[in-house]
């Protein structure tokens, strides 16, 4: 999700849409999810925290991986998501839900043996801090994964309906690259140099192919941008012949991808996983 208050409250507005849409999200995921759960190695008895957790769709599995013993914290900036994702998770014994700002993680040293986040980073407008917090509420050996989204040009299913929005004139500026943009983390040298300079050890990147699905492009239109809190304010206050602009637009944007069952849309997370 994000880590900025103003943010917070946009993805918190969002939170029905990730809950509904949780599963579609987990589906499209799943081989990088796989991925990240390899790189953690996650242990019975283990002390686990995931950072930007969204509705917490990960919480069942994170608890049947720490086991009895172990402990969960399930966190992100937006209490929205929280509230969703301590509903989701309220069976589990094991595992907690908390507002907790990947910024500034309200955790003492060395609190954690493993810390995850899936797809949340980016959203930090000071990565680094990020990256150091999570480092410093490690203990010695302890462990990171983190997946975030590849470079725009590897990601067109993002790309399609955020290029119609700017050209449709329903969000200003350039394309999301800059700090916090759901882009800022997509250059895999640089995101490697933010975990080393962290002090992580055994840094890697991965790159991990993504296939999003849908029916046709308006339902691709549809989800995305009720997924998207800063683009879903956005149309909420959208013209009538604006959101027609935007979807004409995005359909011919992801025309390509079509095929005879319904829309394909390639995209690329990154993997970041190292060692404190």
């Amino acid at each position: 999700m994000t880590e900025s208050m103003g943010s917070a409250q946009a993805w918190s507005a969002v939170a029905q849409a990730w809950d509904t849409n949780a599963d579609y999200v987990d589906e499209h995921s799943v081989e990088a999810t796989a991925t990240l759960l390899d790189r953690l190695s996650v242990r019975s008895g283990g002390r686990l925290l995931e950072l930007a957790a969204g509705p917490g769709s990960l919480g069942a599995t994170w608890s049947q991986l720490v086991g009895p013993t172990g402990t969960v914290v399930v966190s992100d900036i937006a209490p929205g998501m929280v509230e969703v994702a301590r509903r989701r998770n309220q069976a589990l014994g094991n595992v907690e839900t908390a507002v907790i700002d990947a910024a500034a993680i309200d955790r003492p040293d060395a609190s954690f043996d493993v810390v995850a986040c899936r797809m949340g980073l980016m959203f930090t407008p000071n990565p680094s801090d990020a990256f150091v917090e999570i480092q410093r509420v490690l203990r010695p050996d302890g462990r990171l994964g983190a997946l975030t989204w590849g470079g725009i040009e590897h990601n067109p299913w993002m790309s399609c309906v955020g290029m119609a929005a700017m050209v449709t004139g329903l969000v200003s500026g350039g394309p999301p690259v800059g700090p916090g943009g759901i882009f800022s983390l997509g250059d895999p040298t640089d995101l490697a140099a933010l975990a080393k300079g962290a002090g992580f050890v055994d840094v890697t990147v991965e790159a991990i192919s993504i296939t999003f699905r849908a029916e046709n492009t308006d339902a691709h239109v549809d989800r995305v941008s009720s997924l998207a809190g800063p683009l879903a304010a956005a149309l909420q206050t959208a013209s009538n012949d604006q959101i027609v602009a935007l979807r004409r637009t995005a359909a011919d944007l992801a025309a390509p991808y079509l095929s005879a069952n319904g829309l394909e849309i390639p995209g690329q997370a990154l993997l970041v996983s190292g060692r404190r």
